[in-house]
């Protein structure tokens, strides 16, 4: 073994030292080698008189140790070892730069080292090396030693005191290298925060301040992934890390406060932001007055928007700590006095005719209210009278608007202190005035003024903030008013925000609230009172109330279906909002017996009643039961979930009403046979809600009765929304199926009944219901991620041969890798990544094969319909491999004016001009024109406007592609800019300029 460890360390210092390190390594770590051994091999390296050799040993030492696992070295060896490298470090100084490398390795790999050991690294280090004179990678490994004892042997060096933080600044002093300043940068930060700098503080800054504001600019590659940001938080960091550093820190930000350049002020101001607290009063109170002038001419000079926000920024953090750090009242008397003479700085562009400016010194203003309550309770008395003076004075609306807004801005820092009684008493009469003013807004014919008057006023008329008890009532009066009148969606929106804002602070006038609303529901406007309730439903008892209002009138209108059909489409779609509105509070607990078994009692109910001429709203109300049973599913407790299925398939399956709280007047219904009416099929909706969007994978009990029961019906029921329903339900089962053998149980049977049901003896609605199911069957599979998809899908390609039914397939295939809510994390649907990618790459060249093979025009229609249905539904990436064989099918796919997936076709063709050039580019001939015969006459205005951006798209290609259309597209354009959709027209403008713009290439 050491004739094996010798040849090893000859092959390292001959210049193989990776592969050298690996073996010795891993000798030592299998115990086949001692440690010692190593090093005693070495000896002839260590000592040779040839400078090159005894550095190679040097570092080898390093390599090996960095293999071995960590803390494999005892304290003893260590200490040993560093004691030895030490010694290097006073060697010829080409040998001192591997004996930096080494210590690094050590100090990472061996901890905790002795504490006479960490001190000797540390003087020698300072002592012997120069560290300006070596390269960043030697450099960088002196900071990593530093950077490492930091780590483990923090209060040896804490005992070191002064001399270890005058000994980093001499190593971290002219470092350039972006690398290594991070390592600086957050040794410094470590260092000022946990060590006391005593009488180095200024030394310490001064090393760090020359790098401010940071400059750096990553080269183009950026191999090393640094980026100027991580520089910047870095040492904004450091100027933070002690209250030591604020006289040298602040007055070097103002310096850079008034730089030319607008990043080095942005990042001055930001960093002020930052240090502010740590520096506290006694390090801000010095330069206050110098802070706020130079704020306040950054913001009234309004250069950029960042600037400006983060100079108030700046303002806010620094009155903010001013206030929390004071410790007495003299310092809060500075603060106060330094709060006023900046409003007094302002006060004339607070009064003034300049409208920017006035805004813009209120907005310093806000910033300075919004750190404290108590500075709060200084400015808002002195600012509020002279912007509420504004508001009234002001004509004009645009005017009138902005400081409307920053009036609403001053008034949501009141209600941020609204549980500071002492600051709000002292300004009710400001509050009674700002009152004054919205009244008056909202008489103003401006939806806008009208909407920053409500979010005022729902500001300042909480229970909290108004003394008036009357304010509050006659404000929610106004709010039920304008909540039944406002046409504005934007403004009834507010409206309903603020009622709902108020009833839950004070939930006692939820009741009188939910009275005057049914009231006027009972008039013309039951649509917008209906969606008001929603909002009063605050708490448990008010749930209860407008959940069972809602519940009582939906009862009332089914049975007068032909008079309250709209009526009873309102109120259902105002339960549904309802009850999502609540899915995410306590309340929705109660949900299950309050609301989701009394809405399959009314459907049932309504089953009775439907006639021919009420199918539609049927359909409707069916419809939206279901979403509004997706909720309950989405946000069920699993307890919850197989209680509500334990109900739910006990009706389904056998009709029982009588043991599971549904009304007991109900006749017995069975949505599940094929035989039933469509009134009662059409109940199977609710249970696709339900088993589509709960997590029922745990659920075994009756789910192959209700799997068997719905496939049967979505094969055998005639109406249409049934089926689909149905469809909808064995789709979901087969997705949430346990993982196992049961979904195998699921698909062999009926697999082989769908075959023969899609046979061609069958009828043709038979084979098309037959063909629908099995997309629904294939789409939950693939999404699953299950093996059995193959066969599914590969018998869908070949069905696209069908002559009856291969049209359907073809326009319904792309159904499979289209997003849907339904197969969603959210409704606990199992989902595999990139499934489309999989069907795509799986079926594409059946697809392409079956193209060429068809025998008539009709079957290349279907495989054309099916390719350009799934292409275009897939990320570009995907398709663009296979572009070259897809785009002479994807032409073709445009000649047909009756292609559902033009639109989406026209996009891919979009985004291919610009990641497949080459591909566009040979197909040009063929597609200008086709585009331009699209952009002209087709009769969907969607279809003109992508096929006009396409156009536009392909000016990106070069120039020699182009340039032999140019003047046919140009010429061609003109009929596009005279089209009757002024959306058109605007879209034909500018393709047409592009296409004018082309520059044609010069001729040699």
């Amino acid at each position: 073994m050491a004739a094996s460890m010798e040849h090893e360390i000859e092959r390292y210092l001959l210049g193989d030292p990776l592969e050298a390190s690996k073996v010795i390594a891993s000798e030592i770590n299998k115990s086949n080698a001692k440690f010692i051994s190593f090093i005693e091999g070495l000896q002839a390296g260590l000592t040779n008189s040839d400078n090159v050799t005894r550095g190679r040993a040097t570092h080898m030492i390093g390599d090996v140790v960095e293999m071995l696992p960590p803390s494999f070295l005892s304290q003893e060896q260590g200490d040993m070892l560093t004691t030895f490298l030490l010694s290097k470090l006073r060697d010829h100084h080409s040998v001192q730069p591997h004996a930096l490398q080494s210590l690094a390795v050590l100090t990472s790999r061996c901890s905790p080292l002795g504490d006479e050991t960490v001190k000797d690294i540390c003087h020698t280090i300072f002592q012997e090396v120069q560290n300006q004179t070596l390269s960043h990678a030697d450099r960088g490994a002196t900071y990593r030693v530093l950077q490492n004892l930091l780590g483990a042997s923090t209060q040896i060096l804490k005992d070191m005191g002064g001399d270890f933080v005058i000994g980093f600044i001499q190593q971290m002093d002219a470092e350039k290298d972006p690398r290594n300043l991070l390592i600086c940068f957050n040794c410094a930060h470590f260092i000022c925060s946990n060590f006391s700098l005593g009488p180095f503080a200024e030394e310490m800054f001064e090393i760090l301040g020359c790098y401010f504001p940071v400059d750096f600019v990553p080269p183009p590659n950026n191999p090393h992934g640094i980026t100027k940001e991580e520089l910047v938080i870095a040492l904004r960091k450091c100027f933070g890390a002690t209250s030591q550093f604020a006289e040298y820190s602040i007055p070097l930000l103002l310096e850079k406060m008034t730089s030319d350049l607008q990043s080095a002020r942005l990042d001055s101001f930001l960093t002020l932001a930052e240090c502010a607290p740590v520096y506290g009063v006694k390090g801000l109170t010095p330069f206050l007055g110098s802070i706020n002038s130079t704020v306040k001419r950054e913001v009234l000079m309004n250069i950029t928007s960042a600037l400006v926000g983060a100079a108030n920024n700046a303002i806010t953090s620094v009155y903010k700590a001013l206030v929390q750090s004071s410790t007495n009242l003299i310092n809060l008397s500075n603060v106060s006095e330094s709060i006023v003479e900046l409003y007094q700085d302002v006060v004339k562009f607070l009064e003034g005719t300049d409208l920017k400016k006035g805004c813009l010194a209120f907005s310093l203003c806000h910033a300075v209210a919004n750190s404290s309550a108590f500075a709060m309770g200084v400015m808002i008395p002195l600012v509020l009278p002279s912007l509420i003076s504004c508001c009234q004075k002001q004509d004009q609306v645009s005017e009138q608007l902005a400081f409307v807004k920053e009036l609403n801005g001053f008034l949501s820092v009141i209600h941020s202190q609204k549980g500071n009684t002492d600051v709000l008493s002292s300004l009710q009469i400001l509050i009674k005035s700002a009152c004054t003013v919205f009244d008056q807004l909202l008489k103003s014919t401006s939806s806008d003024l009208q909407l920053e008057a409500i979010k005022g006023l729902s500001l300042i008329s909480t229970p909290s903030i108004a003394a008036d008890a009357d304010q509050i009532q006659n404000f929610l009066v106004m709010l039920v008013t304008k909540s039944l009148t406002v046409p504005c969606s934007d403004l009834r929106w507010e409206v309903l925000k603020s009622l709902q804002a108020i009833l839950e602070e004070e939930p006692k006038l939820s009741e009188q609230t939910i009275k005057s609303l049914v009231e006027q529901s009972k008039q013309d406007n039951f649509k917008l009172a209906s969606e008001a309730l929603v909002y009063t439903a605050v708490n448990r008892d008010s749930f209860t109330k407008v959940n069972n209002i809602f519940l009582e009138i939906m009862s009332q209108d089914i049975q007068a279906l032909s008079e309250n059909s709209d009526h009873l489409l309102s109120c259902a779609q105002a339960m549904k909002q309802l009850v999502h509105q609540i899915s995410f509070t306590e309340m929705f607990s109660q949900v299950q017996a309050s609301t989701a078994l009394p809405l399959i009692s009314l459907s049932i109910q309504a089953s009775e009643l439907w006639t021919k001429e009420s199918s539609k709203t049927c359909q409707a109300l069916m419809s939206c039961f279901r979403e509004t049973f997706y909720v309950f599913g989405q946000f069920m407790e699993k307890s919850e979930v197989a209680s509500f299925w334990d109900k739910m398939t006990l009706l389904f399956l056998e009709g029982e009403i009588e043991n599971h709280d549904f009304s007991k007047n109900l006749k017995k219904v069975q949505p599940f046979q094929s035989e039933s009416s469509w009134q009662q099929t059409r109940l199977v909706a609710l249970m696709e809600g339900f088993v589509a969007s709960a997590d029922i994978q745990a659920l075994v009990e009756r789910r192959e009765q209700i799997f068997e029961a719905a496939y049967i019906l979505a094969l055998h029921s005639p109406d249409e929304f049934t089926h689909l329903s149905a469809c909808k339900c064995v789709a979901a089962l087969v997705n949430k199926a346990p993982i196992g053998s049961q979904i195998q149980w699921f698909l062999e049977p009926i697999v082989d009944k769908l075959k023969r049901a899609m046979a061609r003896e069958n009828t043709l609605p038979s084979r098309l219901r037959a063909v629908q199911l099995w997309l629904w069957l294939t789409k939950a599979m693939e999404i699953r991620g299950h093996s059995a998809t193959t066969i599914l899908s590969s018998h869908l390609v070949s069905l696209l041969d069908d002559p009856d039914v291969g049209s359907e397939v073809g326009r319904s295939l792309s159904m499979i890798v289209e997003d849907m809510d339904m197969f969603s994390a959210r409704n606990h649907s199992i989902i595999t990544p990139l499934y489309k990618q999989r069907f795509f790459a799986l079926n594409l060249k059946a697809l392409l094969n079956g193209y060429q093979n068809a025998v008539s025009k009709d079957i290349k229609q279907n495989y054309l319909l099916a390719m350009s249905g799934i292409v275009s539904r897939l990320p570009l990436q995907v398709t663009k491999p296979h572009l070259t064989q897809m785009m002479p099918l994807l032409m073709l796919a445009l000649r047909d004016s009756k292609n559902p997936n033009l639109g989406p076709i026209l996009s891919t063709m979009s985004m291919a001009g610009a990641i497949a050039p080459q591909t566009v580019s040979s197909n040009m001939d063929s597609l200008v024109p086709q585009l331009l015969d699209l952009s002209i006459a087709s009769v969907d205005m969607k279809v003109r406007i992508a096929a006009l951006e396409c156009l536009e798209q392909l000016t990106g290609l070069p120039s020699h592609v182009l340039v032999p259309h140019q003047t046919k597209v140009v010429h061609e354009l003109k009929k596009a800019l005279d089209d009757k959709k002024r959306l058109v027209r605007r879209q034909a403008a500018e393709t047409r300029s592009s296409w004018i713009l082309l520059q044609p290439e010069s001729k040699s």
